[in-house]
């Protein structure tokens, strides 16, 4: 299947069911966006609660939400465990967090106390060694893209490219969920602000910045790009995987 990112959005919340759900957990749920679209089809009397370390996102979402007495965000992180009692939530979900995680395994037993008997986790993550980037000079291409993610960058406690794949190993490891694994590309050929690739490719200048690679690769990087975006040649790629499951009784 290909999507763009909205799409992709949408087919991680597919798996949530917020209709159905009375209470649901946003773990990492950054300035609250993916939260705030199951709000939309949550009923008035869900509880939907979001947490994060940055208090900087953590305001944003609390604005965003305004004065929905359903939304709750608090800043708080996570190594130190999750700030809530056994079996308070319907639905743990987590978008993109998983990777930053250095005890992934304590992370799971957390969520898997929190949750209602036969409550349902969804954790979402982009595999970034996944990332397709058609280009001139293919060792460049995959320089750069491998560059990129592997980059522990400062706000992130662990770094691993390859957690989306990884999904299904990490919680058949901690053996506390039934589930599987679901897969959805997001693909773009269109390169300008607000996509999805382009926004990502721009955020590659930092390598530049950090010098983990130099000025003139990625100017040839970038110039090949604008070349086949011109002539409508240009493509971007990347896999979002979903774990999706109910808790097991242990």
């Amino acid at each position: 299947m290909s999507f763009d990112r909205a799409s992709v959005d949408a087919f991680i919340g597919s798996f949530v069911e917020p209709a159905a759900a009375t209470s649901i957990l946003d773990i990492g749920c950054g300035r609250g966006l993916d939260l705030l679209r199951l709000g939309a089809a949550a009923p008035q009397h869900a509880r939907l609660t979001g947490v994060d370390a940055s208090t900087k996102s953590i305001e944003a979402a609390r604005a965003a939400a305004g004065d929905d007495p359903r939304f709750t965000f608090i800043a708080h992180d996570i190594s130190a465990g999750l700030p809530f009692g056994d079996g308070q939530f319907d639905c743990v979900l987590s978008v993109n967090l998983l990777e930053c995680v250095p005890d992934k395994q304590r992370l799971l037993r957390e969520v898997h106390r929190v949750l209602a008997a036969d409550g349902t986790v969804v954790f979402a993550h982009f595999d970034w060694d996944s990332q397709v980037v058609d280009g001139h000079d293919k060792d460049l291409v995959r320089r750069i893209v491998h560059t990129f993610a592997d980059w522990k960058q400062a706000w992130m406690d662990d770094v691993d490219a390859w957690i989306g794949r990884r999904l299904w190993r990490t919680f058949q490891t901690a053996g506390l969920f039934q589930g599987a694994v679901h897969a959805s590309v997001l693909t773009e050929t269109r390169f300008e602000p607000g996509a999805y690739g382009h926004d990502t490719i721009e955020g590659f200048r930092a390598l530049v910045r950090r010098g983990m690679i130099r000025a003139e690769e990625y100017d040839a990087f970038r110039s090949a790009l604008d070349e086949l975006a011109a002539s409508d040649r240009f493509l971007y790629a990347i896999t979002m995987y979903v774990y999706a499951g109910v808790r097991r009784a242990v």
